[in-house]
């Protein structure tokens, strides 16, 4: 009797390590490949973001969509996962900020799409913030 509540107290501590080991291993992290923005690709302001994100990393939590790291997605409103992804489609987060809700400057609107149907290890991510875009690559970790 003994030797069965020990094995099951050990199954149990074996079961909750593997899930939580599975659950981590859905979050992605994400390395910036290319930059662009709407209102140029030349000069100053363009290079110094090239600068600052080419090469970069940032992490996304699956389950609540927020990112950190070079990109974040959550400075005042709570991101929205639109769609959780699978093999036929992609993982989606929008964040959204109307004007009285951020520090009065404007409204603000951001998109994560990050292609979790690709068969590939390492596969492409599009994130867009205002005018910029910046694309690369994920693995989960």
């Amino acid at each position: 009797m003994r030797f069965m509540c020990i094995t099951k107290g050990l199954l149990a501590i074996v079961f909750s390590i593997t899930f939580s080991n599975a659950y981590a291993g859905e979050d992605y992290i994400c390395t910036i490949e290319r930059v662009y923005r709407a209102d140029a690709e030349a000069g100053t302001i363009y290079d110094a973001y090239q600068k600052q994100y080419l090469g970069k990393t940032f992490t996304v939590e699956r389950t609540s969509g927020v990112m950190t790291g070079a990109l974040k997605n959550s400075h005042v409103t709570a991101p929205q996962v639109i769609d959780y992804g699978s093999t036929d489609n992609s993982y989606k987060v929008v964040t959204t900020m109307r004007k009285e809700q951020g520090a009065g400057a404007g409204s603000s609107i951001s998109a994560l799409n990050i292609s979790e149907y690709e068969t590939t290890t390492k596969k492409p991510f599009v994130f867009m913030s205002g005018a910029d875009v910046f694309i690369g690559k994920y693995v989960h970790f």
